[in-house]
């Protein structure tokens, strides 16, 4: 098997590996919450030291949750609206279209720097639904292929916490100018875990002092892009995968889940319409 370079890729493209890491890690467990095996085929196939990316202790966990939660979310959305659009921001190496495989009449447009694009294409099965869009999130130009006019849910996982506030400013409110209406859906970090967050991004190169972005409340959110409406939240804590964790896992789980506050430093995903 020849392996695949990514060392052309940036600190900030790099950050691709720490959820792919994260969802593999949890495939290979012996009672994965996700069981994402492409991530484990993926991940393998990348001519990378991947043991020097770090994740603490539940980091695999969490990530895998998350992305069972957005799964869910797309998935429920495709049922209610069989010719939607997906759009997957900052796509990195994610799998979540072959998780979810939605029906052909669905079209899935991954987005992600040319770089990026270039390796889901090495790496990742083709289909003819899935389009890649190699065009940075903070140049407008990324919709301009897009229908505008189709049910469309825009999804994305980690990458609205990885842009500062003023780009998610500019970002946001292109998603509900672009398209005439659909759903908005992502991990949300909290100010905390956003603080934290620099740890896992510094073993991909990142500097030490970057910052992500974290919210308080999910109206923090609408004050960027008014045109959102905020539907709901939904915490790790309270997803049906907790219910595999660990015994001990499993109760701090149960009690975090009637404390917001304490359960959204974990897994959180927020949803808006527009």
């Amino acid at each position: 098997m020849t392996l695949v370079s990514i060392d052309h890729l940036t600190p900030m493209q790099k950050t691709l590996l720490i959820t792919l890491k994260g969802r593999a890690v949890d495939s290979q467990g012996a009672n994965p919450l996700l069981g994402d095996a492409l991530a484990t085929d993926v991940l393998g196939r990348l001519d990378y030291d991947t043991g020097s990316v770090k994740l603490m202790a539940g980091v695999p966990e969490a990530v895998a949750i998350r992305s069972a939660m957005l799964d869910r979310a797309v998935a429920g959305f495709v049922r209610t609206h069989p010719d939607a659009v997906v759009v997957e921001l900052g796509s990195g190496l994610e799998t979540r279209r072959f998780r979810v495989d939605p029906p052909q009449t669905v079209d899935w447009y991954d987005i992600d720097f040319p770089e990026v694009i270039e390796l889901r294409e090495r790496l990742l099965p083709d289909r003819d639904d899935a389009h890649g869009v190699g065009v940075s999130l903070l140049d407008t130009r990324w919709t301009d292929g897009i229908p505008r006019d189709r049910p469309t849910i825009v999804v994305a996982d980690g990458v609205v916490g990885f842009l500062t506030e003023e780009q998610n400013r500019r970002l946001l409110p292109h998603i509900t100018d672009h398209f005439a209406s659909g759903e908005l859906v992502f991990n949300a970090y909290s100010r905390l875990a956003a603080r934290m967050a620099g740890r896992y991004l510094r073993t991909v190169g990142m500097p030490p002092d970057y910052r992500t972005f974290g919210i308080g409340d999910p109206q923090d959110v609408v004050a960027l892009a008014p045109e959102l409406t905020f539907v709901e939240e939904q915490w790790g804590d309270a997803a049906p995968e907790r219910e595999r964790l660990p015994l001990a896992y499993r109760l701090m789980a149960r009690t975090f889940a009637r404390w917001p506050a304490q359960a959204r430093r974990g897994a959180w995903i927020v949803r808006y319409r527009f």
